[in-house]
């Protein structure tokens, strides 16, 4: 299985996405094409240890081409005003990914695999 790695340094984004709190996965890039309709482990980074913490299906991404369109769909993408994956005024396009079938798992630290940039790996 691959895993998708999320940074919660800023914010506890993988357990508002255990909770059904964050329907959705953002990145700037379409960095995520290649994960589109498989399960995936969630694998949480920006802490002292990586921890896969749950399991998911990633969907197809809606984008967003404007700071209004980010900023009305807030509560589903849950990133914090002013951080740094808010929108920036340099930004053209986010990508929303819908995160479903999520199932938490007990937390594990992810085997040494195949890195694929910054976002997967496979476990």
């Amino acid at each position: 299985m691959k895993a998708l790695f999320i940074n919660c340094s800023v914010a506890p984004f993988i357990d508002d996405i255990i909770a059904l709190r964050k329907p959705y996965e953002t990145r700037s890039r379409n960095t995520l094409r290649a994960l589109i309709d498989q399960h995936v482990m969630l694998t949480e980074t920006g802490r002292p240890e990586k921890l896969c913490r749950a399991a998911a299906r990633i969907g197809t991404p809606l984008i967003v081409r404007s700071a209004e369109e980010w900023n009305r769909l807030r509560p589903l993408h849950r990133v914090p005003e002013g951080s740094k994956y808010d929108w920036q005024p340099w930004t053209k396009v986010k990508y929303m990914y819908p995160v479903t079938d999520v199932h938490a798992v007990a937390p594990f630290t992810p085997p040494e695999g195949v890195r694929h940039g910054r976002v997967w790996m496979e476990c």
